[in-house]
């Protein structure tokens, strides 16, 4: 559990990167006021969504460092 924390948190920080790089390209900083005008339930809506990807991200991330190599290939498909 501590591992999917971890992995959680890494994908969080980078989503958190992107964003405050974001802010640095002119056509995505005009979407800030945008965002800001929107009501207080829709941005707590977005928010909860935007941590739920994160850790859906982040749980996927751990079962594929996880897995066995012979499953993946199964799911997947062999390289020849």
């Amino acid at each position: 559990m501590t591992e999917v924390l971890r992995i959680v948190g890494f994908v969080m920080m980078a989503a958190g990167g992107l964003l405050m790089a974001s802010w640095f390209i002119e056509p995505l900083r005009e979407l800030w006021p945008m965002l800001l005008a929107l009501p207080w339930p829709v941005r707590i809506g977005l928010a909860v969504a935007g941590v739920g990807l994160l850790v859906i991200l982040g749980t996927i991330i751990h079962d594929r460092l996880r897995a066995d190599v012979r499953s993946l290939e199964e799911q997947l498909g062999e390289d020849e």
